[in-house]
């Protein structure tokens, strides 16, 4: 397709399951709209020729996507329908996909008014793939999902689905989980050893899950996003990475302090910590959420996933103390690890008693 080609389409209606009602749905073969080469040259000007959904280029810009102009409404009301500020610019493959999203009456769980404040149409069709196909690796929901996204975008998507009741203060169960053991992602109901609350052995993992869970307390406390950043020396974007993914593994931080893993009943007495996030924040974390991220891992780490460490029920709290440490110290770097993310958390503080 060229950038002068215009693209017609023909109406298409389906009946709603739900409802009955007949609405409209257009195939991907009649999802565009003619517009002239004119109009159609500003609009790839305006927005950079850059898909504005999942970020990829056109050849104009040393990319490979094929550009679709995409109208906002059907018929607004206040504005002509071609006008530039009813446009915006799609690849094709977000193009076809924005016709035909799944919406929450498609999802296998009840998806909340308040669920949908974070949630985004591609977590549907997570949901339902999982749904569908048991518990998956990463890498197998980002090929089984009709939506055309990459691994790391699908990883940051899980780990909203999994932290949902810690995002949503009125969810107080989880939907989504994670396998300890095996690394797959599943249905709450598909897992049978949950990464909720569980203490890594090894000790890179160990101190992305505690930094996590100190980002996202700092930011719950109302620290500014800037002064995290500043902090832990991280992008803007991690800081969202890390506040989602301690909302999802939801770190037992406060009983790794104080010394020795929880015990169950720790856990259960642990009530769900809600995300009180600004209106500004979670716009432009939905925004970066519609983009791939380029660094998954912050801090260039990749999760590891070992046995479940098991302790007799006989066993002191002291002890587990020490098991704990041997698990750090194993490994050369341990206690560096350690000296780095008390500087980071002493830091931290003195932040937070400015404010």
């Amino acid at each position: 397709m060229t950038e002068t080609e215009s693209h017609n389409h023909d109406d298409a209606t389906r009946m709603s399951e739900s409802s009955g009602e007949r609405t409209e749905r257009l195939t991907p073969e009649e999802c565009h709209e003619t517009v002239d080469p004119k109009t159609r040259e500003a609009v790839l000007d305006e927005y950079s020729h850059r898909c504005q959904v999942c970020g990829r280029r056109g050849p104009e810009k040393g990319g490979l996507a094929t550009l679709h102009v995409h109208h906002i409404e059907r018929d607004p009301d206040d504005m002509g329908e071609h006008d530039m500020e009813n446009l915006t610019l799609l690849c094709r493959s977000c193009h076809s996909w924005f016709h035909q999203q799944s919406t929450p009456d498609d999802a296998p769980v009840e998806i909340t008014e308040e669920d949908q404040s974070v949630l985004l149409p591609q977590d549907i069709e997570i949901l339902r793939y999982l749904a569908d196909a048991g518990p998956a690796r990463t890498g197998d929901i980002a090929s089984g999902v009709p939506t055309d996204l990459t691994v790391s975008a699908v990883r940051e998507r899980l780990w909203v689905l999994m932290g949902l009741d810690n995002l949503v203060e009125a969810r107080d169960r989880q939907i989504v989980d994670k396998d300890v053991e095996t690394g797959e992602w599943g249905l709450t109901e598909q897992i049978e050893n949950s990464a909720r609350g569980h203490i890594p052995d090894d000790p890179q993992l160990l101190l992305q899950r505690m930094e996590d869970e100190k980002v996202r307390q700092a930011l719950d406390r109302g620290c500014d996003r800037s002064d995290v950043i500043n902090v832990f020396d991280v992008s803007r974007r991690t800081t969202f990475n890390k506040q989602k993914r301690a909302c999802a593994y939801d770190f037992p931080l406060a009983a790794f302090n104080r010394g020795g893993r929880p015990t169950d009943s720790d856990r259960s007495e642990r009530s769900p910590t809600t995300t009180d996030t600004g209106e500004d924040d979670r716009d432009e974390q939905q925004r970066l959420d519609a983009v791939p991220d380029q660094d998954p891992d912050s801090l260039g780490r990749t999760e590891t996933w070992g046995a479940t460490e098991t302790t007799p029920e006989a066993e002191t709290s002291n002890e587990s103390v020490k098991d704990t440490d041997q698990a750090v110290n194993e490994n050369g770097a341990g206690e560096e690890l350690r000296v780095h993310l008390q500087d980071a958390i002493d830091a931290l503080q003195e932040v937070e008693q400015g404010l």
